[in-house]
């Protein structure tokens, strides 16, 4: 069914007075055109009953080559059509869809698993194997407390339920044929084993909910973050495994992530992964655990008012591991230039912490952070010079590239025109942008991406 709505928009492209053609014509056109479209036939109101039954005995006998949910029912007409009804879901106004009733099956529940996420902990059904619509069911959510309550779900190895796949793609328990006792809550989150809850939504609707605020299931964007390029550089590792890892209980802290090896035969089995990406996720691991520097890992922690910028500031002030043993000795940062009193406090105040103390020592074992030299003495051409860069650079690769060369040389790249901004960059000075007006409000000169060469380069 995906595929019909990539050939219809695909439609829009070629052909924009859609009032003209039917949609047989139209369908036709695309066949020309070289777009694969799906199969259809027309019929009339007479023989739609006979088509029907023809196309549920090609779906139910397996013969289609995609999973089919239902038949979309258009009048070929289209300014006809155009005169229908909508709602708030359909708005083509082209006909109607035709379902099917959904396939059954009866199946002992053998336990509730329950799944932390970002607002709720989502209890899921684990039930004996079931043939549905051509596939192998054996998980179906069951949404919250209250839905569980409404079903009438029992105790685990004691209750019949019947299950279905929803439009045919989604599993979903429609009921309890037969339960004995009661279910039993989780005493600990799955993901970060602090104590739950019971939470009652305006709705009514009773979920469980846990009240640790450093789950993390809670906290994935800053996992997102440690994974990512600008952090430890993990490819492969997106934020669905992640959220798949952390409910599952393989990860509680990022320390966690370079012990996902305990758990390889398991993630093996988990939909989406197999031999293959397992392994290669493992290796992606291992090359992050053998090769961030310290700047990257420093931006990885995600420590409060500390990016990429002022973690380069920190190790180029101390080295690593000098950096080490000034967060022990408690330094203050407040001299790194560009960090100030409020940044330091910030990193004291991370490290201050317990739990973030002691995934910071568990990362510099597990990890091979190199050692680097503190940066006493800046030089190159752009000593002492502070540049804004924006617009557009043909020269150098992109303004990433532009920027570091500028730090590599000893210069500054701030992101705002101030008093203390050396020299603006742009290769359209003439430009009305705001940056341009603040630097001839304050006398800084403009240069050209070529002029800064010129001057600069080497």
């Amino acid at each position: 069914m995906r595929q019909r709505n990539v050939v219809f928009n695909a439609f829009t492209l070629v052909h924009t007075d859609e009032a003209l053609l039917s949609w047989g014509a139209r369908m036709d056109l695309l066949d020309r055109l070289g777009f694969t479209t799906v199969e259809r036939e027309k019929t009339d109101a007479e023989h739609l009953p006979e088509a029907v039954e023809r196309w549920t005995r090609r779906v139910e006998s397996g013969e289609m080559l995609l999973p089919v949910d239902g038949l979309v029912i258009c009048y070929d007409d289209t300014v006809y059509a155009a005169g229908g009804s909508v709602t708030g879901h359909h708005a083509t106004r082209a006909g109607f869809a035709f379902k099917w009733q959904d396939e059954s099956a009866r199946t002992t529940l053998r336990h509730v698993e329950w799944s932390c996420g970002a607002t709720t902990i989502t209890p899921v059904a684990v039930f004996d194997p079931v043939q549905l619509e051509g596939t192998t069911v054996s998980r179906a959510s069951l949404v919250n407390l209250s839905e569980m309550d409404r079903l009438g779900i029992g105790e685990n190895g004691e209750t019949e339920i019947e299950v279905i796949k929803a439009n045919k793609i989604i599993p979903k328990v429609v009921g309890v044929v037969r339960a004995a006792g009661k279910y039993a809550l989780p005493e600990r989150c799955p993901a970060c084993e602090g104590p739950v809850g019971v939470a009652v939504g305006p709705s009514g609707a009773r979920t469980l909910k846990c009240s640790n605020p450093e789950c993390p299931a809670k906290n994935l964007k800053k996992f997102e973050r440690f994974v990512s390029k600008s952090g430890a550089d993990i490819d492969g590792l997106s934020t669905e495994s992640l959220r798949d890892f952390i409910a599952s209980g393989f990860i509680h802290s990022f320390a966690d992530i370079f012990r996902l090896d305990r758990h390889a035969e398991a993630i093996r089995e988990l939909e989406g992964f197999g031999r293959k990406s397992c392994d290669n996720l493992l290796a992606a691991i291992e090359r992050s655990r053998v090769g961030t520097d310290a700047v990257h890992f420093l931006t990885a922690l995600c420590i409060p008012q500390i990016g990429a910028d002022a973690a380069k500031r920190l190790v180029e002030a101390y080295g690593w591991p000098g950096f080490v043993r000034a967060l022990d000795e408690g330094a203050d940062f407040a001299g790194v230039d560009g960090l100030g009193p409020e940044r330091s406090a910030a990193v004291r105040g991370w490290y201050e912490n317990e739990a973030n103390r002691r995934v910071f020592r568990e990362l510099t074992e597990l990890m091979r952070i190199p050692e680097a030299e503190p940066v006493t003495e800046a030089k190159g051409s752009c000593v002492g010079l502070t540049f804004v860069i924006t617009g557009d650079v043909h020269s150098f690769r992109n303004r990433d590239a532009f920027k570091a060369y500028v730090e590599a040389n000893g210069g500054k790249v701030a992101g705002s025109v101030s008093k203390k901004t050396s020299f603006l960059v742009n290769n359209d000075p003439a430009s009305a942008s705001s940056k341009n007006r603040k630097a001839a409000e304050l006398g800084v000169p403009i240069l050209s991406e070529d002029d800064f060469i010129a001057r600069f380069g080497s």
